[in-house]
């Protein structure tokens, strides 16, 4: 069983405080207006969640004085998501404690809370372009222009017909091969220029067409996603959890963090995966 040493612990003779230890993804859609989150059913049996919405009512019908209103059926539409279970764990000899510098388990901790954070951002996008298999299909798009921006931005917003309201998308998702590209567009405006009255959420670069810019190479290079507010769900039977077990023979502790969650698309015409094309159309 792999076990925290003091061989991999500092133990040095005067340093500072131990550097925090830096990781290479970032949340970006976990804790967005994109995601409707619910914890309703914790405690609760079972192993499939359910992702029931209304179905929507035809358009307003033409009337006649006199004549009665047809009724309409009002419809539901249910999709399910079996329940997932993630975890990490560490262990920590008693000696890693009393010479190395600094507290392993707290770090443990404050790692398991962003690694916990950074798997529900990374399944939450998997399920945003999920195809296939009773999830139906987001809207897609391949675009005429081989780099991101506005002109790509044209052609995928176009596949939401006269649903394209700025103000009702929480963000667009690009790789971080696209970021310079979209910094180069003469219809992107940098975050840093944007004024102290607007909200700036962590990770945003900027916004383009009124709507907040994120990177995260969660998303694959040459495409991006445009998704709407509560366009996705997360459930959680049960959030992040650590417990800790002692070992008293092997003089060492073990740190464990799980959690009980799914996730799903909730709305197919609530998001975009636009495929950057090729200019030439070879």
């Amino acid at each position: 069983m792999a076990q925290t040493t003091s061989a991999d612990m500092i133990v040095p003779e005067v340093y500072g405080d131990m550097a925090q230890a830096e990781f290479e993804g970032k949340v970006r859609v976990a804790g967005s207006p994109a995601v409707k989150e619910d914890s309703t059913l914790e405690g609760q049996p079972g192993d499939t969640i359910h992702f029931p919405k209304w179905g929507a009512l035809s358009e307003l019908d033409d009337l006649t004085e006199g004549a009665a209103i047809t009724p309409e059926k009002l419809t539901t539409k249910d999709s399910t998501a079996k329940i997932k279970e993630a975890g990490k764990g560490v262990s920590i000899s008693d000696r890693s404690r009393l010479v190395g510098l600094g507290d392993p388990e707290a770090e443990a901790r404050r790692q398991f809370a962003l690694l916990a954070a950074r798997k529900v951002d990374a399944d939450l996008i998997t399920a945003a372009q999920a195809t296939g298999g009773g999830n139906g299909s987001p809207l897609s798009a391949t675009t005429t222009s081989e780099a991101f921006g506005w002109d790509a931005m044209v052609d995928g917003i176009a596949t939401f017909g006269d649903e394209w309201e700025p103000e009702d998308f929480a963000g667009v998702y690009i790789n971080a091969a696209q970021q310079a590209q979209a910094f180069r567009d003469d219809q992107f405006v940098n975050a840093a220029k944007l004024g102290a009255e607007s909200v700036v959420r962590r990770g945003q670069i900027g916004i383009i067409g009124g709507v907040p810019v994120f990177t995260t190479n969660r998303v694959e290079a040459g495409k991006f996603l445009v998704v709407k507010n509560q366009a996705l769900g997360l459930l959680y039977k049960r959030r992040p959890l650590v417990e800790t077990e002692r070992h008293a023979l092997a003089r060492s502790t073990d740190v464990v963090t799980t959690m009980h969650y799914a996730v799903k698309r909730l709305s197919d015409k609530g998001v975009l995966v636009g495929t950057l094309g090729d200019a030439s159309g070879e």
